[in-house]
């Protein structure tokens, strides 16, 4: 199969996705109050739906590309850790101990109890 990378940018981060959200919400109803007092005023249903259709439009083309600035803040993710020396750390310290197997310490659930 053929590898071929895509040129843009397909990514948002957290805090750019909570702007798009925001900017989309204030885009619909914004054009939704306008389109409702136009209609009111023109006693013409259909301006108010086209109002709110034309908002939805302009909130897609500023909320649904990753526009640079909803890309202002990358998240760092840590550093990928050696499995191996994890795995024998684990196993030669649960060897060396000679507890009993597996006691289940679990607490019991909260709230109502059986009757």
């Amino acid at each position: 199969m053929l590898d071929i990378e895509w040129p843009f940018p397909t990514h948002m981060d957290f805090r750019g996705q909570k702007m798009a959200e925001r900017l989309f919400q204030v885009i619909i109803v914004f054009f939704g109050l306008i389109g409702f007092l136009a209609g009111y005023m023109m006693q013409q249903f259909s301006m108010t739906i086209y109002s709110v259709l034309f908002g939805v439009l302009v909130s897609a083309v500023l909320t649904i590309p990753p526009w640079p600035m909803y890309r202002n803040n990358p998240v760092e993710w840590q550093k990928p850790s050696n499995s191996t020396k994890e795995t024998n750390k684990n196993n030669a310290s649960s060897s060396s101990s000679s507890k009993s197997p597996n006691k289940d310490v679990r607490k019991p659930p909260k709230g109502k109890k059986d009757q």
